[in-house]
């Protein structure tokens, strides 16, 4: 990744916070960071998954998934829960998961600064406390 591109971090969101399960997520915003992990467009997206959770197979909800992610060009996404299922899912894709709880905005401050230490591009690790009091909890990853 290029440290002056622009990042896009995904975040499931309840109001102003972080909500739960990525799998029914009810609206996803989508936050455009420049290199200095500023919010510079905030964009959110009534995406229903909650809906498809209960009425169709995983398989097509996976699906509606990955096409969000790939159209908006996601390099993390953030919610408040994902089963191994979907992290493998996001894995597969190159889609940093992150699980995290608390106001949401900060949530995608801190995720950039995960993704560009992944990425080998952050001066220093950021703190196990996240800008927001995130505790960040990278999901298992499924062997």
């Amino acid at each position: 990744m290029n440290e002056g591109r622009n990042l896009h971090i995904a975040v499931n969101v309840a109001g102003s916070e972080v909500g739960g399960g990525l799998g029914r997520a009810r609206t996803m915003a989508v936050a455009t960071l420049n290199a200095a992990d500023e919010i510079v467009e905030w964009q959110e997206f009534p995406v229903g998954w909650d809906v498809l959770h209960e009425q169709g197979p995983h398989g097509s909800l996976h699906a509606q998934i990955v096409g969000f992610m790939r159209d908006h060009d996601i390099a993390a996404v953030v919610s408040g829960h994902m089963g191994p299922p979907m992290v493998n899912t996001m894995m597969k894709l190159g889609v940093l998961p992150l699980s995290a709880a608390g106001e949401a905005r900060s949530a995608v401050r801190d995720a950039a600064k995960r993704v560009r230490c992944v990425d080998g591009l952050a001066a220093e690790a950021p703190d196990e406390d996240g800008l927001g009091g995130n505790k960040w909890i990278l999901p298992v990853i499924p062997s």
